[in-house]
């Protein structure tokens, strides 16, 4: 399955769940993000990144830095860009942050009151392209090496290699009302 068809399940899912999906969602085929965005991106969200003084400290923090990040992208770019809730399928049977319906329907039921949640965040931009901003440090650190610190992965997510996303909800409405944005620590968001 494409990751086009996976958004626009991951778009009846959030609907399903009653999470305020985005009214419409108009695909297009071409890139937005050029060679000379992608140069331009980390000026663009040097605000985003205000206070982080160390790649440990983006660990863990996918969820607020793009919350921080969609606005500044939407309008720099000119087009919407969707707060993506999912998971990582690195080829294992457990994959990363893997989750699925049930989890979702636990959380709206009853809360999350843990201080952490086993949950990626990404962008996704109308042509089907990812943007990750904590995907590559947090592999890094947590796997010992320098390479990919500050590293920001943008690509058509049918191109990526190596693992793949799977988006599960779109929007940050999940977050709120299943209180995962009152209960997790993470830094101040605006």
């Amino acid at each position: 399955m494409s990751y086009s068809e996976e958004f626009f399940k991951a778009l009846e899912r959030t609907a399903h769940f009653d999470l305020a999906p985005p009214e419409s969602v108009d695909e297009t085929p071409s890139r937005i993000m050029n060679d000379k965005r992608v140069r331009n991106l980390n000026r663009v969200l040097a605000p985003v990144f205000e206070g982080i003084v160390s790649y440990e400290q983006m660990v863990g923090q996918c969820m607020p830095l793009h919350l921080k990040a969609r606005p500044v992208l939407e309008e720099w770019l000119g087009c919407p860009v969707y707060y993506t809730l999912g998971w990582i399928d690195d080829g294992t049977p457990k994959g990363l942050h893997k989750f699925d319906d049930d989890f979702i329907a636990d959380k709206l039921a009853n809360g999350h009151l843990d201080e952490t949640i086993n949950i990626h965040a990404w962008l996704t931009l109308p042509s089907m392209e990812i943007i990750d901003l904590t995907l590559s440090t947090t592999f890094s650190i947590l796997q010992g090496r320098k390479e990919g610190e500050g590293g920001v992965i943008v690509k058509k997510a049918d191109e990526i290699t190596g693992f793949s996303y799977k988006p599960m909800l779109v929007g940050e409405t999940f977050l709120s009302k299943s209180g995962v944005l009152q209960n997790v620590t993470w830094f101040e968001l605006g």
